[in-house]
């Protein structure tokens, strides 16, 4: 009794306040004295599974009912692959064992906080790529198999600040990185059944057929974001044959296949989600509009967030100038660790969307994750904005270990173990790839320098608990028929018969329409082309004869004034001479001396009229 009394009470599970260090993580009390356990079993260590180094390096003897497992059942973790960033001189702290899988860790100074993290560990990898390992291995291990499985993925980089997290998933402009070699061989492989226009679309989880105006709408926004993007075709051209040059990427030709594919670009800013690919809303005033943080929903299963900008590309060339245009939106700022760190969480989203003519539409997704570096507030220095920056980052990252570790007990614990996906919106957006649903591969990069042992201990410790996760590959459904079991194999035959010859019917229409929907717009435009001719030669011919009868008017008008003109002017004319012909007449009359006589003798005159003589004699 006095035993049990005096055995270690099981403690509670705390984030905030430290563990015993003389009790593991599984509540199992560790040995004062260090010992070299190692040493002595090589010779029984027969096991090459890297996934766990306790069944690497233990011996046989373990317990069965954890080491077998139903083959009926197949179980799968995530990939936990270890970058080395290459440094000029290394800490002897970090060494590899034989086969390369083991990193080992030791102190070397007495700088450490306690004791526990100077002793000598091992973490185990799915690989190992030290300083002199270049990305086209990287690509080609890590995530060139996962896409040509055609499997939804996400791949996960996480590390301390300045180990080369970005710079393995972007590179630079000579070295290539993860995403441009993914777009490069997705577009490869799809590219004799690539659309030429947006015709599916993921909404809220769910494959969508576009109407001819969404489609356009779709269009529309896809060129207008490519407009505000930098021209990157030189600099796109020389990446592409460096890739060729590293890579064989074989095009797949499948016929009767469709394939669209969109891109996402967001960013987790302060527990915020922000969209990096929304069109800007124009602005009255100068400065920058501000950003509208969009929400995570889920619907039957399927994680998305609202309001989020996807596009469609034709190209990787496309892919590529919307993931720069993404960067240039991100949050970035200096700290004494690194001079351009990310400041928030990225994830650059890849989805292939695919229809068969047979009506069968498949979805697989490919999220890039750059996570922000983990960070020592007391190492970096970082006060106001930075400082809360630095505290959601390592708050989202603790949340994100809490999640992998519950994840890794849940599956021997289910009613007790229940996983926080909702305690930070970095969980929730990746609770597919967390659960099992998705594949996950998380690429870990470590500067190996004495001056990072503790935070790079931190990141191996929550490596290794992404190594320890188990998932079990969910069950897929066959579709099949409601009464099939009922239906004897006649019957079936003839239905399948039936639902084929409905298929091929199914294709013959919609081949039909489309080449209906064809020929109705080429008519359409040739009738439009005729119609205009027909206007245009109408519209002349009327310009031509408006102008001859305008002319011809013209011309009579022209006639009757003059003539008009004439005889008004031969009028005038006559009239004036006559005027001029009585002038004349009466300025004659007044120069003759007979206006002397009298009046009344000329009365009398034309009353008696006499001779000449007559009148002499009188006088």
């Amino acid at each position: 009794m006095s035993d049990s009394s005096e055995a270690p009470t099981r403690e509670k599970r705390s984030f905030l306040m430290a563990r015993d260090p003389s009790v593991d993580r599984r509540f199992r009390p560790r040995p004062n004295k260090k010992l070299r356990l190692f040493d002595d079993i090589h010779e029984s260590a027969e096991s090459t599974d890297p996934s766990d180094t306790e069944s690497e390096y233990t011996s046989n003897g373990g317990d069965d009912a954890t080491s077998v497992e139903d083959s009926s059942v197949a179980e799968t973790g995530p990939q936990v692959f270890l970058r080395l960033r290459p440094v000029s001189a290394a800490s002897k702290g970090y060494s590899l064992s034989d086969d390369g899988k083991v990193l080992i860790t030791s102190a070397k100074s007495e700088n450490s906080s306690n004791n526990v993290n100077r002793m000598e560990k091992h973490f185990g990898f799915t690989s190992i790529f030290d300083g002199t390992v270049g990305q086209q291995d990287i690509y080609d291990i890590c995530v060139g198999p996962k896409i040509l499985e055609e499997e939804c993925v996400t791949i996960m980089t996480y590390g301390t600040s300045g180990s080369g997290k970005t710079y393995t998933l972007l590179g630079d402009d000579v070295r290539a990185g993860v995403i441009p070699r993914g777009l490069e061989h997705i577009f490869t492989v799809y590219l004799e059944n690539m659309y030429h226009a947006p015709k599916l679309k993921l909404i809220n989880g769910c494959i969508v057929f576009l109407q001819d105006d969404a489609t356009l709408r779709e269009m529309q926004i896809s060129k207008k974001l490519l407009d505000l993007c930098p021209d990157i075709g030189a600099n796109h051209e020389r990446l592409r044959q460096v890739i060729k040059s590293d890579h064989t990427f074989e095009t797949k030709a499948e016929p009767d296949v469709s394939v669209m594919i969109w891109v996402s670009f967001v960013e987790i800013y302060n527990e915020l989600v922000y969209d990096l690919l929304s069109i800007p809303p124009r602005q009255e005033n100068l400065g920058a509009a501000p950003r509208k943080p969009l929400k995570i929903a889920c619907n039957k299963g399927q994680v998305f967030i609202k309001g989020l900008t996807t596009v469609f590309v034709k190209s990787s060339e496309e892919a590529l100038r919307l993931l720069r245009l993404g960067q240039q939106r991100s949050t970035y700022a200096s700290t004494s660790v690194n001079s351009n760190s990310s400041r928030s969480h990225c994830v650059f989203t890849v989805d292939v969307l695919k229809y068969n003519r047979s009506g069968m539409t498949t979805q697989c997704s490919y999220k890039f994750c750059d996570l922000a570096g983990s960070e020592r507030v007391n190492n970096t220095g970082t006060i106001g904005l930075r400082l809360k920056e630095a505290k959601n980052i390592n708050t989202s990252l603790m949340t994100l270990g809490r999640c992998l570790d519950a994840a890794s007990t849940s599956r021997k614990k289910p009613s007790t173990d229940v996983i926080p996906f909702r305690d930070s919106k970095l969980t929730m957006l990746l609770q597919a790839a967390l659960l099992g649903k998705e594949r996950l591969a998380m690429i870990v990069t470590v500067t190996p320098l004495e001056k990072y042992y503790e935070e790079n201990l931190n990141v191996l410790n929550f490596a290794s608990i992404a190594k320890n996760i188990i998932f079990k590959e969910p069950m897929v459904k066959q579709h099949s028929t409601r009464y099939s079991s009922f239906l004897d194999n006649s019957k079936r035959n003839s239905q399948y018969e039936y639902i084929k010859e409905i298929e091929e019917d199914n294709i013959g229409l919609r081949e039909e329409i489309d080449r209906l929907k064809f020929d109705h717009v080429l008519k359409m435009q040739l009738l439009e082309e005729k119609l205009r001719k027909e206007l245009t030669d109408t519209f002349q011919e009327m310009m031509r004869v408006n102008k001859k009868q305008w002319e011809e008017q013209s011309e009579k008008q022209l006639l009757m004034a003059e003539r008009e003109f004439e005889f008004k002017l031969g009028s005038q004319k006559r009239r004036y001479e006559e005027e001029i012909e009585d002038l004349k007449d009466e300025i004659e009359d007044l120069k003759s001396p007979s206006r002397d006589i009298d009046t009344d003798s000329m009365d009398e005159m034309d009353e008696d009229p006499k001779s000449p003589i007559e009148i002499l004699d009188d006088e």
